[in-house]
């Protein structure tokens, strides 16, 4: 039995999968009304219910007062507070807008996306008529959000400098590598000239480029790695390069399960999952207002010290702000027989669509891992999308975490697609 049904979601999923219904009927009403980055919240999902939480704002939450907040947390979230020392700190609800161009995106292409089941094959397309914006404003299913978050607004290319540390429960710090990241949105366009597509990888069926590297320490610097995901629903492929071989490898990236960098995470879980849709089974379980990270105000800088108390047991706790979040509960479970979780609970946020929260079970329907995810608020929300704030992959069965942090993180600031070569990738590996 999941932590969930135990302390009392299922009932929670049944009342509240009968209201959401509802409400997306009701959505159909609003059909004419214009989006914009005033009503961009209620527009496009959900406005949360700020009187649920009953603890001032500035409080922080400990195993001490977890009672007064219970109702807002995640059964997971709630195990970390009792049990590993978790504080969270309340501040106040902030509305999220995207910018302009995107908002501008979802009205004009409103009622073109459409999506299916694909059943057992996994491989066929299971949507079309996606554009850009966001796909589903006032989702009616699980399927729905999921396409939202996989092409929730985060801008159209990155360049982020961000550490890795991997983190013993028992022992503290292990590791900390230091990479470079650039990404560029291929497709569905909305921010930066060309759009919707970038003409040289439209035949390929690009929808995005990923250009990583290694910084730090010494003996991983030059290794890099060159991706690139599809708009149809197959794995991601590219190149590495291994500076000791100095050779350039083709490599096909995370279908079933593969760890993302020897670390905590799956490639799936990078953002609270980034594989294809037509790969899971989605259920909408309800709706909910929850205290998550996001706007975490996690500070930018060298020492992930700044972001994680390392210091402290179990050394993987985050020191960052959470707010009440409106949020969809998703339900994913896999299509791809071996694949290594049995089900992933999502906690999917109504005005951004970003994966705050994920637990996953093991084969044994037991919770493997939690994944929590925190953003950072816009430098210029009419043009630039939330900075990324912290990521941490937490493995409770072998009490071990993957602390994401970030020193320096620029978006669209037009990137060059030539940039996303095998040559550039060689080149920076030497």
């Amino acid at each position: 039995m999941t932590m969930w049904k135990t302390m009392g979601w299922g009932a929670l999923s049944a009342v509240a999968g009968a209201l959401v219904w509802i409400g997306s009927e009701g959505g159909a009403a609003h059909a004419e009304t214009t989006i914009t980055a005033g009503n961009w919240g209620e527009s496009v999902g959900f406005k949360p219910d700020l009187g649920a939480l009953k603890v001032p704002v500035g409080s922080t939450i400990d195993k001490s007062n977890l009672e007064q907040v219970k109702g807002l947390l995640p059964p997971g979230l709630q195990m970390l507070v009792q049990k590993y020392e978790l504080k969270i700190r309340v501040t106040e609800y902030e509305p999220y807008r995207p910018s302009d161009a995107f908002v501008k995106a979802t009205n004009d292409n409103r009622g073109k996306a459409k999506a299916w089941d694909v059943g057992s094959d996994i491989r066929k397309a299971g949507w079309s008529g996606y554009v850009g914006g966001l796909p589903f404003p006032k989702p009616k299913d699980g399927l729905q959000i999921a396409y939202n978050f996989l092409n929730t607004y985060g801008g159209d290319d990155a360049d982020r400098h961000y550490d890795v540390t991997w983190i013993s429960g028992k022992s503290g710090v292990e590791t900390t590598e230091y990479w470079h990241w650039l990404s560029m949105r291929m497709a569905n366009r909305t921010d930066l000239d060309p759009k919707p597509v970038v003409p040289e990888f439209e035949k390929d069926r690009f929808r995005a480029a990923s250009l990583t590297f290694a910084l730090e320490p010494y003996d991983k610097q030059g290794f890099g790695a060159l991706y690139f995901s599809s708009l149809d629903p197959v794995d991601l492929t590219g190149h590495v390069y291994v500076p000791a071989m100095r050779r350039v490898l083709r490599q096909t990236f995370g279908t079933r399960g593969d760890s993302w960098n020897a670390t905590d995470y799956l490639f799936e879980d990078v953002g609270g999952y980034l594989g294809a849709a037509e790969w899971m089974n989605w259920k909408l379980a309800g709706q909910k207002t929850m205290l998550l990270p996001a706007n975490s105000g996690a500070k930018y800088g060298k020492d992930p010290k700044a972001v994680f108390d390392l210091q402290n047991w179990p050394h993987w706790n985050p020191k960052v702000n959470w707010q009440a979040r409106p949020v969809y509960l998703v339900e994913a479970t896999p299509k791809i027989k071996d694949y290594p979780y049995t089900r992933m609970l999502l906690l999917v946020d109504a005005e951004s669509y970003a994966v705050l929260y994920k637990e996953a079970y093991d084969k044994k329907g037991v919770l493997w891992k939690i994944i929590l995810s925190g953003g950072n608020s816009s430098p210029d929300a009419t043009n630039k999308p939330p900075l990324p704030g912290f990521g941490l992959a937490l493995d409770l069965q072998s009490q071990h975490a993957t602390g994401i942090t970030f020193r320096k993180v620029t978006l669209n600031t037009k990137l060059n697609p030539n940039q996303f070569t095998v040559a550039t990738l060689k080149k920076n590996g030497h």
